[in-house]
């Protein structure tokens, strides 16, 4: 099963549109403008490049088709200009995982919450998802911010390190019902 039509969601601020290729140019540009905010978070920020992207964006597509990975590229409304991606890892039978990234200079906006908001209530409808976890760096306000915006409860340190892009770094645990 493909991306349908109600894959496609609208904000106030912002289209979220299924990850493809012709996102990668986009993409890239948002890695690099970002790229000294993401390192610590994202190994995908260590050496970044359009194939590299590109390479990234047929993966996600396929996974959207596959059901197991819903990619959404955050478009800027008014510009077009691509600022992010935000989307769940729904490989796992009871759970979803909620993962997003911005633009630094879009950032402190509330546009990533507005994003993510938007997405929980599409995983509700359109995966019957129950519950939905996510995961932030011990360090990383901004991202434990947004999960706390968005009605996440605390659950504690993560048993492993995630890999980052300068090394693996400590991490936090968050979860929601949806029901």
């Amino acid at each position: 099963m493909g991306r349908t039509r109600e894959d496609l969601i609208e904000t106030e601020r912002l289209l979220l549109e299924p990850v493809t290729p012709a996102h990668a140019e986009g993409i890239y540009e948002a890695v690099v403008a970002s790229q000294k905010e993401l390192l610590p978070w994202m190994p995908w920020a260590r050496d970044p490049s359009i194939e590299g992207v590109r390479e990234q964006t047929a993966r996600s597509q396929a996974d959207w088709s596959a059901r197991t990975h819903f990619h959404f590229a955050l478009v800027e409304r008014e510009t077009g200009i691509v600022l992010g991606v935000a989307g769940l890892n729904a490989d796992k039978v009871d759970v979803a995982e909620l993962h997003y990234w911005i633009r630094t200079d879009h950032s402190r906006r509330g546009l990533t919450t507005e994003a993510c908001r938007a997405i929980i209530e599409w995983a509700r409808r359109s995966l019957h998802a129950r519950r939905l976890a996510l995961w932030a760096g011990r360090d990383n306000a901004a991202s434990r911010r947004v999960a706390e915006k968005l009605g996440f409860t605390h659950v504690g340190a993560l048993d492993w390190k995630p890999e980052g892009g300068i090394g693996t770094f400590d991490a936090e645990s968050y979860e929601l019902s949806l029901v």
